[in-house]
């Protein structure tokens, strides 16, 4: 997978008047099946550079592409299908604006769809579609395309997402990456860099982390934790950065070491992740730049959170 994962909705343009007289409606047709592609075909559009193969497009292929999202086939998945969006949405922008639009309303669609449902296959196609949401964010950031309503569509798919999502799976040795809460926080962080962020969608994406690690099942063990800071750093690097919220968001993602002798796993998985995280972006502040304003009172904003976390 691509290191530090690169990720829309618009009103399309009114129809003009039919001045002619009314027909009858034509019978509706189901749009025909995106063909089905081999795996040598994805292969070889790799091989060239991700250039797009005679006689075809990159809309009309993503159809197909997107399908392949779901696929428990690593290759064909992570391997095939991210590798080829994040080409075709952000390095070569082969999809233009007008292209991203349908795709992002699928990809958002994906995210609901057997919700709540752990231990299946289904996580996959809702994992990789927040990947590549990410891609899309990641493009409107750099090359802005996005009105504000799409923005938060987006951005309040990507929360309703982060709260329902249960399966929580990192790795499968068969499967390959799972990896639900590292894309989710890979989208809330390109998300978190958008000039449309508000001082209020500054906390309810904070929120959105401290809740996700409250209530894991389990501890992080595949650097969900990183990338949930990763998240969390992009709020603390923008301009208009509210540095009172984020103090406000460190109390209550204080990590608190369970009192009792024996305590509840709970209470010991909430201690951990929470831990690890604000670890993981105390680390990451030092890594802005020297005239970042905010970095070093954040930083000792969440040394002085982390303060007998050890």
């Amino acid at each position: 997978m691509i290191v530090d994962a690169i990720v829309v909705l618009s009103m399309l343009a009114a129809q003009p008047r039919n001045t002619q007289p009314a027909e009858a409606p034509a019978a509706q047709t189901e749009p025909a099946a995106p063909a089905v592609r081999s795996k040598e075909f994805w292969k070889s559009i790799a091989k060239n550079g991700y250039d797009i193969p005679a006689g075809e497009s990159a809309a009309q292929l993503s159809s197909s592409l997107s399908d392949l999202l779901a696929s428990p086939d690593p290759e064909l998945r992570d391997e095939i299908g991210y590798t080829t969006f994040a080409y075709w949405i952000y390095e070569k922008r082969l999809l233009s604006p007008a292209d991203l639009r349908p795709l992002t309303r699928n990809l958002l669609a994906n995210l609901s769809k057997d919700i709540g449902s752990a231990g299946t296959d289904a996580v996959l196609r809702r994992s990789f579609s927040a990947l590549i949401l990410s891609v899309v964010i990641a493009r409107d950031n750099a090359d802005p395309f996005l009105q504000e309503n799409e923005f938060r569509s987006v951005l309040q798919g990507a929360l309703a997402y982060d709260d329902a999502e249960k399966d929580l799976r990192g790795y499968d040795p068969d499967k390959g990456w799972m990896h639900s809460a590292a894309h989710t926080a890979d989208l809330l962080k390109f998300l978190g860099r958008s000039r449309y962020v508000t001082a209020a969608d500054q906390a309810a994406i904070l929120a959105a982390i401290n809740r996700k690690l409250r209530t894991a099942s389990s501890v992080f063990t595949f650097g969900e934790d990183e990338r949930m800071a990763r998240a969390a750093l992009s709020i603390v690097a923008r301009p208009d950065f509210d540095a009172e919220g984020f103090r406000a968001w460190l109390a209550s993602a204080k990590p608190v070491a369970p009192a009792a002798a024996r305590p509840q796993l709970s209470e010991l998985v909430r201690y951990q992740n929470l831990k690890n995280m604000l670890a993981k972006l105390d680390v990451l502040l030092f890594g802005l730049p020297a005239e970042s304003p905010h970095a070093r009172d954040a930083a000792a904003a969440v040394q002085e959170t982390l303060k007998n976390a050890f």
